[in-house]
């Protein structure tokens, strides 16, 4: 085994190679920032967002989902009618907006659960739901649009929907 003192003058060598020509202390700030990540942009973390009064969005009474997704059951559905699994297909409705209530999302789609068809944290919230059933989900911005956003959605935005799961299609 290599002694550490051994070790450090050509590790320091490296850097000062690799680093173009850089001052030790510039290195030094270069290794810092390459190991030391960045903090999140305060409003891409959903807790810390005001939400406009009319999403009626309160996160203390959501659950949340191991990847991130925030949810609450606005209505259980009919659970005579089957409970929706992954691979399953279904038809939902859903109603999107930023946080200050500006409604940038809507539609219908007919998918299979999983698939990668809708918005990852749209898809992860659907297990579970049954025919009829409704939910209000805060996704965090790497479950919905990401860094690139569209249209009238920004880079980074948290999204709130009311999701609805019209039927599953067996």
């Amino acid at each position: 085994m290599i002694p550490r003192h051994r070790l450090i003058f050509p590790v320091l060598g490296l850097l000062f190679a690799c680093s173009g020509g850089s001052s030790p202390k510039g290195i030094l700030q270069s290794v810092r920032a390459a190991f030391s990540p960045q903090a999140p942009v305060p409003d891409t973390i959903p807790e810390m967002l005001d939400y406009s009064s009319d999403l009626q969005v309160n996160l203390a009474d959501m659950a949340r989902l191991p990847e991130g997704v925030l949810w609450r059951e606005l209505s259980p559905g009919d659970s005579a009618r089957g409970v929706a699994m992954s691979g399953d297909s279904v038809e939902v409705t859903y109603l999107g907006w930023l946080p200050s209530g500006l409604l940038v999302d809507s539609g219908f789609a007919a998918v299979r659960v999983g698939s990668g068809s809708l918005l990852a944290g749209i898809d992860l919230a659907i297990p579970g739901m049954q025919p009829g059933g409704r939910r209000k989900l805060v996704i965090p911005p790497g479950l919905g649009y990401g860094a690139e956003g569209i249209g009238e959605i920004p880079p980074l935005a948290v999204l709130v929907y009311d999701l609805e799961l019209v039927r599953i299609i067996r």
